[in-house]
């Protein structure tokens, strides 16, 4: 009886270690299978540029209204009440660092289609971010998403009408100011800025 209950104990812990080893190498494939699937979408977004992953990242984001992705995608104004069409010049300085740009972009398509009293909360909201957040302009200019020469048009459109709004028969004085401006503004960032600015600067001498 001795023999029998030794062998029996024996072939239990052998069983048992046999399905703790099963188990462990489970968990190891396992394991290993969920690090390779994260090394792959992480090799997927780094073929992504960081701003594109950011503009991606707000239009799956729940808490964005549907009516800023619709402009994103459709690249135009698209008619709303007055405080809805209004919060999209709001939304262009906000503090969240990572809705920032597709607010920016969003408020650009914005300027495709727009008239009347938007259009004039649009001028006025152009003007203030470029002289106010000139470097993060610049910087959205120089590498971002989506972003055009056209969409830089219509930026210079903008301010050479509130120049002529605010400046009328001094529009050559105002605009060398806001270069003076905005090249100050820029100058000690990165020198593409610059050269951002200085190519605004000839878009909104070119409509004087």
């Amino acid at each position: 009886m001795v023999i029998k209950t030794t062998l029996l104990l024996g072939l239990t812990l052998l069983l048992s270690c046999e399905q703790q080893t099963n188990k462990s190498e489970t968990v190891l494939t396992k394991t290993k299978s969920e690090k390779n699937l994260i090394a792959e979408t992480a090799n997927l977004d780094s073929t992504i540029s960081p701003y594109q992953q950011e503009v991606n990242k707000a239009l799956a984001d729940p808490t964005i209204d549907n009516y800023y992705k619709e402009i994103y995608r459709q690249e135009k104004l698209i008619i709303r009440d007055d405080n809805k069409m209004l919060s999209i010049t709001k939304n262009l300085f906000t503090k969240d660092n990572n809705k920032d740009l597709f607010y920016f972009i969003v408020f650009t398509k914005s300027m495709n289609g727009s008239d009347g009293f938007y259009s004039e909360a649009v001028g006025l909201s152009a003007f203030e971010f470029v002289t106010n957040y000139t470097e993060q302009f610049a910087d959205y200019f120089n590498v971002a998403p989506k972003l055009t020469d056209h969409d830089m048009d219509n930026w210079a459109n903008y301010i050479y009408g509130e120049i002529q709004i605010s400046r009328e028969k001094q529009e050559n004085q105002a605009i060398k100011e806001l270069e003076n401006q905005l090249l100050e503004n820029v100058k000690l960032s990165r020198p593409e800025y610059k050269v951002v600015i200085e190519r605004f600067i000839k878009k909104i001498q070119a409509r004087n």
